[in-house]
């Protein structure tokens, strides 16, 4: 089965994605990261940043393209995560996030529907 242009959009979101997280962090080391209720910034807020914002994307990204059976679950999973830190961020600390936070919970809406319907291409 080929790749759908769902999924290859998808996954070329991501790679830009990761681009403009690493060219954040760079700018901005010392930011800090709402993490299911805490805020972490130094060390412990880069490893968050790096698990959710460039390892599991690229993880994601490579089960697209080997078609690994498990990609779906872990693509669905991952960006439910992602998801429920964004609404907890959100909830928590709207002064802090403001309104820049409603697009990563709009895109992991966004992508958690693309991957479900392209489930089958990971089998």
């Amino acid at each position: 089965m080929k790749t759908s242009i769902s999924l290859k959009l998808l996954s070329t979101l991501l790679i830009l994605w990761v681009a403009m997280t690493i060219a954040v962090s760079v700018a901005m080391p010392e930011r800090e990261i709402g993490a299911f209720g805490f805020i972490l910034s130094g060390i412990s807020g880069f490893i968050l940043v790096f698990i959710l914002d460039i390892f599991s994307p690229l993880l994601f990204v490579y089960t697209v393209i080997r078609k690994l059976k498990w990609g779906w679950i872990f693509g669905l999973a991952y960006n439910g995560v992602f998801l429920l830190n964004c609404v907890i961020s959100l909830a928590l600390f709207p002064d802090k996030f403001g309104s820049g936070i409603y697009f990563p919970l709009i895109a992991s809406s966004l992508f958690i529907f693309i991957i479900y319907l392209n489930k089958k291409h990971f089998e």
